[in-house]
């Protein structure tokens, strides 16, 4: 996950079945969670597919959800010679909803968020921080 503290873009995938109802949940503000959380921690970048990039994917099907993140970067092999885009970091969830509906999902995405943003400040310390890290224990 180290980057060097650099801001990252963000994908956001939403697909809903009609089988979930009225459920009142949109890509639109599943963007916004997920754009409010990156800014908030000064690390969204506004330019659509650039690299590094989160993708956020939501999932409904009837009454159960999906969620999960993925970091992807650009990684680069010196053995072969190949380079690409690789998911370096990632996490998923799955459950349903109940009334609570586009709330509770909303909340665990927000969740993964928080996840995410622990684990990737944490790497990226010293260079979001510009001091050393302390040696690792």
């Amino acid at each position: 996950m180290f980057n060097n503290c650099d801001p990252v873009s963000l994908v956001v995938l939403f697909d809903i079945t009609e089988g979930a109802g009225d459920l009142k949940l949109t890509k639109e503000r599943l963007q916004f969670a997920a754009e409010s959380r990156l800014r908030s921690a000064r690390l969204f970048k506004a330019d659509d597919g650039g690299l590094p990039f989160l993708t956020v994917s939501v999932e409904v099907v009837g009454g159960a959800f999906s969620t999960g993140l993925g970091y992807n970067k650009r990684l680069f092999d010196p053995a072969s010679g190949s380079g690409g885009i690789a998911a370096t970091w990632s996490i998923r969830m799955s459950g349903t909803y109940g009334r609570t509906g586009a709330e509770f999902i909303v909340s665990k995405l927000s969740e993964l968020l928080d996840q995410f943003l622990v684990e990737y400040l944490r790497v990226n310390e010293s260079a979001c921080t510009e001091s050393p890290q302390p040696p690792t224990q």
